[in-house]
């Protein structure tokens, strides 16, 4: 073999393997740029109270195989045992308002920060994710508490 087939095939073979690694990080972890909102498999129940929630959908991301989807909303008010939000699209304007009953121990984000939904005010703007196929939120996919969006 000549010197210029055996650099070719070599390059060849570290694209494979530079393209295997690719996507292996997508999808091992955090944000899965191949994914989309429309990728997601919408809970049932959350579709026939929000039909509008998958617009409100800002990127999507892997984690243990599980789908997630990043919503950003904007806090209306706070009480002892709900917290009303209503969730901005990727353009920024608010939709409908919904109420999550926050379990103990239970985070959202606000700036990249978590902190306890307790510590909501009213204006706050919060980034949380929803798991696919479920009706909670949880502070990000790693996280363990998810608190329960009420379906009225």
């Amino acid at each position: 073999m000549n010197t210029q087939l055996k650099s070719t095939a070599a390059a060849a073979v570290l694209a494979i393997v530079a393209a295997l690694g690719a996507t292996a990080a997508v999808s091992a972890d955090e944000p899965a740029a191949k994914l989309k909102c429309s990728d997601i498999l919408w809970n049932g129940e959350l579709l026939a109270k929000y039909p509008k929630a998958p617009a409100a959908c800002q990127e999507v991301a892997v984690r243990d195989g599980k789908k997630y989807a990043r919503f950003t909303a904007n806090v209306t008010s706070v009480s002892a045992d709900t917290v009303k939000l209503k969730f901005t699209n990727v353009v920024g304007m608010e939709g409908r308002e919904l109420s999550v009953k926050p379990k103990a121990g239970a985070m959202v984000t606000i700036e990249g920060k978590k902190i306890a939904f307790a510590k909501l005010q009213r204006g706050d703007v919060l980034t949380f994710w929803i798991a696919e196929n479920r009706v909670g939120v949880i502070s990000d996919p790693a996280d363990t508490v998810e608190s329960e969006i009420e379906l009225k």
